[in-house]
């Protein structure tokens, strides 16, 4: 199962915004104070990560997960990945 790695939205974030959080700010519909805490280490609410991947044209996935994460998920069996507290009981039906 893939988790958030904020050191990776932190690093993908900048690669993005380069030298520019002014006008990445501007573009995003942001606060430069919201970008700054971005660049810093906060992870943005979906709708806002939502509006940050149309604008790159990145899918919100790729600022949250690792490359080599990203890389191992793709060459999996292609299944989905359920953390077992959320997973079905398989018990037909009933609940937990």
């Amino acid at each position: 199962m893939s988790t958030i790695s904020v050191p990776a939205f932190t690093r993908k974030l900048r690669e993005v915004v380069a030298d520019e959080p002014k006008a990445f700010a501007y573009d995003v519909g942001l606060s430069l104070s919201a970008v700054y805490n971005y660049l810093n280490g906060r992870v943005p609410a979906t709708e806002v990560l939502f509006r940050i991947a149309r604008y790159t044209g990145r899918p919100m996935e790729w600022f949250l997960v690792e490359e080599e994460l990203a890389v191992q998920s793709a060459s999996g069996s292609g299944d989905l990945s359920v953390p077992t507290s959320y997973a079905a009981s398989g018990r037909g039906g009933e609940g937990t």
